[in-house]
């Protein structure tokens, strides 16, 4: 493949997220490993973070409020990404399948396809009027992207199954790079003091959150405070809650500075990450837990995805099956210091292994091919 690498995303990297996370580390990181790399990008609502500072940014003028406008985002941004890579001789990198697919439709070949999930199981479409008309539609661009792509990347074990079920694909062409952190964002909350009975969650309020675990959760005896430090489609709905069950203790933060967040979740005793079970819920990799694992916070989170089977099989996490409570898995480590600090022990270590340079090692081998 090319040196030069045109990485388009839809979304705003001035906005920290999972995906624009892992966007930016891999573009900043292929810069790290001599790549000359291009990010096509919407206009962002705010500043570029500054790992991006080597990185030839080509921001385009489109709307970006919501689902609405994806369509027409999505071939501003491929078409810009195209044009750039047969100027330059470049390889594009599509970052998520609908983008890829998109891109693909509009003349983009040989390119990587970077798969943070799967599109069309996504409620965010199936709970559209006509969704299910929606979903077909995004399961045949998403199929286009993968079928075209010279190379696919996803974020674990179970979404390469997903992957190569949905689209009849050979699973060992598809390459697995999880999600991780960036060790220099954190080091200076790793030892914070720990409050006792504060839980906290940090991400993105996904409608798989489960709301009803942060209400139990909250109204633990032994739990202080929870602060929700996030915002998004669930944020609503844990407002009302909160304020209909009189839960003083949970405190819906929105979005914090990263100074902020990082040492309110350092602080806490436990960490949290209840969701709804689902195939595309298993198929994650969530980015707060890695987070969590580099602020060395003990973890209680719902099972499914790979990294929960890989921190709870170290004991760094008390996985919560589907049917089972997640407010009495909380309970019963904050009522056991020893295990708190055991938990903390045991995490600080397996989080070394999980930073985004590793990650973009993996990347950059990729393209060595």
């Amino acid at each position: 493949m090319s040196d030069r690498i045109v990485i388009a995303h839809g979304g705003d990297v001035s906005r920290p997220s999972g995906g624009t996370n892992r966007v930016s580390a891999f573009a900043s990181g292929l810069v790290d490993h001599g790549h000359d790399v291009t990010l096509v990008v919407p206009e962002p609502e705010g500043e570029f973070p500054s790992r991006l500072s080597a990185v030839d940014v080509s921001p385009v003028s489109v709307p970006n409020s919501g689902v609405v406008d994806q369509p027409l985002r999505a071939a501003a941004i491929a078409r810009r990404a195209n044009r750039i890579a047969s100027r330059t001789d470049a390889t594009v990198q599509f970052e998520h399948s609908t983008l890829g697919g998109v891109g693909q439709i509009l003349g983009a070949h040989e390119f990587v396809l970077d798969m943070h999930d799967l599109a069309f199981e996504s409620p965010l479409y199936g709970n559209l009027p006509a969704g299910s008309l929606v979903q077909g539609a995004i399961r045949r661009i998403e199929g286009r992207a993968v079928r075209g792509a010279a190379a696919v990347v996803v974020v674990s074990e179970r979404m390469r199954e997903l992957v190569s079920d949905a689209w009849d694909v050979d699973p060992e062409s598809i390459t697995v790079i999880p999600n991780g952190y960036f060790a220099d964002e954190i080091e200076a909350y790793r030892t914070a003091e720990t409050v006792p009975g504060r839980v906290a969650f940090l991400g993105t309020l996904h409608p798989k959150l489960d709301a009803e675990a942060f209400f139990e959760t909250a109204a633990l005896p032994e739990v202080e405070e929870l602060i929700v430090i996030g915002d998004g489609a669930k944020h609503e709905v844990l407002e009302e809650g909160k304020h209909a069950r009189g839960l003083d203790s949970l405190r819906i933060a929105g979005r914090l500075p990263d100074e902020e967040a990082f040492e309110l979740v350092a602080s806490s005793s436990v960490a949290i990450n209840p969701q709804q079970s689902s195939g595309l819920q298993r198929a994650s990799s969530p980015v707060k837990l890695y987070y969590y694992a580099a602020l060395g916070v003990p973890m209680v989170v719902s099972a499914g995805p790979s990294v929960v089977e890989e921190l709870a099989a170290e004991g760094a996490a008390v996985a919560v099956e589907s049917g089972s409570s997640f407010a009495d898995a909380v309970q019963e480590v904050l009522q056991d210091e020893e295990r708190q600090r055991d938990m903390s022990e045991r995490v600080e270590e397996i989080a070394k292994t999980m930073r985004w340079d590793r990650r973009v090692d993996r990347l950059a081998d990729l393209y060595r091919i």
